[in-house]
């Protein structure tokens, strides 16, 4: 299986696919010709125990589509690492740590079977302005044309795990993306796109027991802030030191905020709570 992160352009997503790669080996003691990077900066990346694959900025340009849609790059990507793969391949966002080793999601992964990050909720139930302009988009003439019911479940794009034979598929989400996209600017279309196809044509199963997906703003934005200091202290250390001090400053939630994710899922459970949508913390 191949772990691929993907980083275009620069700015603090470069110092997160870094941090992402060098904690890989907390829990998965990988190949670096098994981690693919794609990139249009190889050299921020230069002694990264992965292969950095150079792929220039242009092919960025043309990957985003007649919209320039940030995430569907994502699609185009994973479309080429597919095509020279001869088995599945992981594709993980950039703002992603291991909690267990990625072996775990091998068998999850197969002809008929396929990995996603998390199942968000219903896109008809989820409580949230973007999901309120979600179903909005939808249920409008334009939005209906892609046939997506709104008691259809939405999938977390932060992981996505794909056999070969698959391939087809993802001119699919692809085409439908491409749809979307021509009626809404929407951050999440591809992620819509890719729930859809994949939970239609395969048995889409939840990666967030491996891997733990720090998108929630309030994990995020510290961390980014505090990153390229962790980095730079990370450089002064022996190597054997290096990668358990970079996980021992992974995003997490603290204490207090645990307490509250505890009580929100036994209030869930006995369905006294929705409308929430479900993260790594949930």
């Amino acid at each position: 299986m191949k772990t691929l992160f993907l980083s275009y352009g620069t700015g603090p997503h470069q110092a997160e696919v870094q941090y992402a790669v060098r904690c890989l080996a907390v829990h998965s003691q990988l190949s670096p010709a098994d981690v693919l990077v794609y990139t249009d900066t190889p050299d921020y990346f230069d002694g990264l125990s992965a292969c950095i694959q150079h792929i220039p900025a242009s092919q960025w340009t043309d990957w985003g589509g007649p919209q320039n849609f940030n995430h569907r790059r994502k699609i185009q990507a994973l479309q080429h690492a597919l095509q020279a793969s001869a088995g599945p391949v992981l594709l993980l966002d950039g703002d992603t740590w291991l909690r267990k080793p990625l072996s775990l999601l091998q068998d999850r992964i197969g002809p008929g079977c396929g990995v996603m990050h998390i199942r968000e909720g219903l896109i008809s139930a989820v409580q949230s302005p973007l999901y309120q302009q979600l179903r909005q988009l939808l249920q409008s003439p334009s939005g209906q044309q892609a046939g997506i019911p709104l008691q259809s479940w939405m999938w977390n794009a932060g992981v996505i795990g794909l056999h070969p034979q698959q391939l087809p598929l993802l001119q699919d989400v692809l085409q439908l993306t491409d749809l979307l996209c021509r009626h809404s600017s929407l951050h999440i279309l591809e992620q819509l796109a890719f729930s859809w196809v994949l939970s239609q044509r395969i048995h889409l199963q939840e990666a967030a027991d491996v891997v733990f997906h720090y998108w929630p703003p309030y994990l995020h934005k510290p961390f980014r802030r505090k990153l390229p200091a962790v980095l730079t202290q990370a450089g002064t250390l022996p190597l054997n030191r290096q990668v358990q001090f970079l996980y021992s400053h992974r995003p997490r939630p603290g204490l207090a905020r645990r307490g509250k994710v505890i009580c929100k899922r036994l209030l869930e459970a006995v369905g006294l709570l929705q409308g929430y949508c479900r993260s790594s913390e949930w």
